[in-house]
């Protein structure tokens, strides 16, 4: 199946694209301002502040926080339904911003210029509590952005396994079709065989048609129309066949295009349903099939006289494996209405040919 209404992959290197373009904007917005003249009303980029050594530090220290948050933190502690976890990340994250600046700005400064950015008798307890205040903003950043990038993967990966959950079960369906079929149409030919007639050569052939039709054409995801048209043309021929003169269908079909590409075994059902389930030995009642197809839509219905002697279920297997994947290939895009007065069975099945799920 075609994966479809996925959101765009974002794979690693997307990823880490997107980081870069985040420190690119925010090493803009921290280094330079933009001023507009009065005279000209013409902007004027200005460097911040910032460019003192301690505003470089500052912000080499968000960077580093900002990593190891991201890439170390946040993949072990995210859970904001597990309040110790919560707990746990806020206190790791700020105590990693205090201890990233204290490293660089009250040792490697102190190493490399002489200078630190706190007197050297600044308490500790005060040192952190101020740093709590100046580490609130990048901290928060970095939970946002990376929470953002995650729900992003989550929802992905929830697209994904609903998208093998459903190829599972269309596979699953689409096996079904096949046994249901064969099982119907053996039936008919041993009915033949079992009176000798000479037609169940006829109904050999038409069976070996039919069978190359639902072991290659239902197989794939889409056919043509015309494919699907023949098969029901095969079919109805051998149940012609079966029934001999006492067989009335009144069959009207109208394909403008004959290529256009619809899933296979979606229109067959229907008419395999009103046979089975159908009175069709009587002239005045016979099975009305009307088929049409346009650029944008296709659409069937069919209507029979219900048999009171048959003991299975009107829908059958063949409907309601129709629907599952009806709804499986077009979500609500589709129409699907029966009727159904225990005497006149009626159904209808219009769906588009561009438009899916």
């Amino acid at each position: 199946m075609d994966q479809k209404n996925h959101l765009p992959s974002l794979s690693k290197t997307k990823e880490l694209i997107i980081l870069i373009i985040f420190w690119i904007v925010y090493t803009l917005f921290y280094f330079i301002r933009i001023k507009y003249s009065k005279e000209t009303s013409i902007p004027i980029v200005l460097v911040k502040e910032n460019n003192q050594l301690f505003g470089i530090t500052m912000f080499f220290v968000e960077m580093i926080t900002f990593s190891i948050i991201y890439f170390f933190i946040l993949p072990k502690l995210f859970n904001f339904r597990n309040w110790k976890k919560t707990l746990l990340l806020i206190f790791f994250s700020f105590l990693t911003f205090i201890l990233v600046r204290y490293s660089i700005e009250q040792i490697i400064t102190d190493l490399l210029f002489g200078i630190v950015n706190y007197h050297e008798k600044t308490p500790l307890w005060e040192y952190a509590f101020e740093n709590l205040y100046y580490g609130t903003s990048i901290i928060f950043i970095t939970i946002f952005l990376w929470s953002m990038i995650h729900l992003i993967k989550t929802l992905q990966q929830n697209i994904a396994i609903e998208q093998e959950k459903n190829d599972a079960e269309i596979k699953f369906l689409k096996a079904q079709i096949n046994p249901h079929f064969l099982f119907n149409t053996l039936n008919n030919i041993y009915s033949l065989v079992s009176i000798n007639s000479d037609k169940s050569l006829k109904a050999i052939e038409n069976l070996s048609a039919i069978m190359r039709f639902t072991t290659y054409e239902t197989n794939k995801d889409k056919i043509e129309i015309k494919n699907e048209i023949d098969y029901i043309n095969q079919y109805l021929a051998l149940e012609q066949i079966r029934y001999g003169d006492n067989f009335y269908i009144n069959k009207n079909i109208e394909i403008e295009n004959n290529s256009a590409q619809i899933h296979p075994y979606i229109l067959s059902p229907l008419i395999e349903n009103a046979i089975k389930h159908g009175i069709v030995k009587k002239e005045e009642t016979p099975i009305l099939i009307n088929i049409k197809s346009t650029p944008t839509f296709v659409e069937i219905s069919v209507e029979n006289k219900i048999n009171q002697h048959q003991k299975d279920e009107i829908s059958g297997i063949g409907l309601t494996n129709l629907k599952r994947r009806l709804n499986h290939y077009f979500g609500n895009n589709y129409q699907f209405e029966i009727k159904n007065n225990y005497e006149t069975f009626y159904i209808y099945l219009k769906f588009p040919i561009n438009a899916e799920n």
